[in-house]
């Protein structure tokens, strides 16, 4: 990972193999980013996506992986949109993010839903925006999630 802050964000370059939540998170724990927003570009493979099932109050998830997922699922897609953000659970930074994959073959096909896991297959470009707010996550009963608490 590179990273150059810039007067109101800081732009981050992850390098392939990197794993994008783990990653984020320890450079939000390592540089004192305790509230954000970001956006981000580029490719990612060995992906976990899923969704949020109110019913049953619990996630469902797609395993991407080539080693995991059937054939016609897996392999490397574009990101075409991330969006996420930067809040506290228990008093450390927590990533919630969710993005747009399009497949990198002649289809493009596209799918998208909340990002549990994601490698960087060639480069991933996000540009984090710290807030000077102190959010933080509080679980939510009837929904089941900690949801931001403002």
């Amino acid at each position: 990972m590179k990273y150059t802050k810039t007067e109101k964000g800081i732009i981050i370059v992850l390098a392939r193999g990197e794993n994008v939540i783990e990653t984020l998170t320890a450079f939000c724990a390592e540089n004192k980013i305790i509230a954000g927003v970001f956006q981000g570009i580029g490719a990612v493979e060995r992906v976990k996506i899923g969704y949020y099932d109110l019913g049953k109050k619990e996630y469902f998830f797609r395993d991407l992986s080539a080693c995991n997922a059937q054939a016609d699922e897996a392999g490397v897609f574009e990101v075409a949109s991330m969006q996420g953000n930067v809040a506290l659970v228990d008093g450390k930074p927590f990533i919630h993010a969710h993005a747009v994959l399009s497949r990198c073959d002649a289809t493009c096909e596209c799918i998208g839903a909340h990002i549990k896991e994601a490698f960087v297959a060639v480069t991933l470009e996000i540009y984090l925006t710290p807030l000077d707010v102190v959010v933080s996550r509080k679980l939510d009963e009837a929904i089941g999630l900690k949801l931001l608490d403002i």
